[in-house]
């Protein structure tokens, strides 16, 4: 065959090779993976985020998530107990598990990452995230209501009328017998401690120095500010209260520049 043929057909091949690659690496596909620790102990509720497509999940009890994702993605996994880990798609072809670094010491820089250039960006990416299905409730057994709180705790129960005339016995014993009141007072302190640890934690000095990068006297002043302005508490959600420290975080950096603070 001339080679005046041979010629455009190699550059031909050599073309529909390089579409049908491109469109393989551009084709969406499920990805699920285990995020571990050092150990290879699986790490739940670490959220992890497709940085180009500010889609996100929630690993389960088994650290394990699942998102679309092409091979060009790039993945965010954020964990409030270890390091920010960034990892390519193309790196988890074959190993589908992803090991993140417990934080043992503070940093000395904190590094912040940009879910795009706007506020909404960030609450896509963390906010509106799916609620992932238990297997349980995938085959409808019935589920525990953690928090769902016994009768004789509940204070407006035993104080409506409701209970006076069917149980006119029980009303009274929780009510006005002082054992009552006591493991109740008891009970609600136990119920709360979990949610005040926690709380205490997200808004700590360290956990703020690492999301903002401040320290010394700049980091007082900010607390000053978050602290002033917060309207989250032990009610809310951890997305809730992160949303809200990285939403005052970006007003008072405005604030800053136009040398308000």
């Amino acid at each position: 065959m001339p080679l005046r043929i041979k010629f455009p057909l190699l550059c031909l091949l050599l073309l529909a090779k390089l579409y049908l690659f491109a469109q393989s690496a551009d084709s969406i596909f499920s990805l699920a993976a285990i995020v571990s620790d050092e150990s290879f102990v699986a790490v739940p509720a670490t959220h992890v985020i497709n940085l180009n497509t500010h889609q996100g999940d929630v690993t389960d009890s088994l650290g394990i998530f699942q998102l679309p994702v092409r091979f060009g993605d790039t993945l965010l996994i954020r964990n409030i107990a270890f390091r920010d880990t960034v990892i390519a798609v193309a790196e988890l072809r074959v190993n589908r598990q992803i090991r993140i670094t417990r934080r043992r010491y503070q940093l000395q820089e904190a590094r912040i990452f940009e879910w795009g250039g706007t506020y909404d960006d960030f609450r896509e990416a963390f906010i509106e995230m799916p609620m992932r299905q238990t297997l349980g409730a995938s085959m409808g057994l019935p589920q525990q209501d953690p928090d769902k709180v016994p009768v004789e705790m509940d204070e407006k129960a035993i104080k409506s009328i409701g209970l006076l005339l069917t149980s006119p016995i029980s009303y009274f014993y929780y009510n006005f017998n002082k054992h009552a009141k006591s493991a109740r007072k008891v009970y609600w302190l136990k119920k709360n401690q979990e949610k005040h640890d926690q709380f205490d934690g997200i808004v700590s000095a360290e956990n703020i120095s690492d999301i903002t990068g401040l320290c010394g006297e700049e980091l007082l002043q900010f607390q000053a500010f978050l602290f002033e302005r917060m309207v989250c508490d032990i009610k809310c959600t951890e997305l809730a209260i992160y949303t809200e420290i990285f939403g005052l975080w970006t007003v008072y950096q405005e604030l800053q520049e136009r040398g308000m603070q």
